[in-house]
């Protein structure tokens, strides 16, 4: 979840990716967040790409 967390999906993209419900996966943000010690998603996703979880955008694999 962290990577698609930090990847910038939607709570409700999130859930059709695992499929689950939304609010399963807003439960689980909220204790990423809380585990981070960050308050909102974008810091999140400045935390996961910081620990290499997810690339930066426009650093991810190439065309070739």
């Amino acid at each position: 979840m962290p990577a698609f967390l930090g990847g910038g999906l939607s709570n409700g993209q999130i859930a059709r990716q695992l499929q689950v419900v939304e609010g399963t996966v807003e439960a689980h943000v909220r204790s990423i967040l809380a585990r981070l010690g960050v308050g909102n998603r974008a810091a999140a996703a400045v935390v996961a790409h910081e620990a290499g979880i997810v690339p930066p955008p426009g650093l991810g694999p190439g065309p070739f």
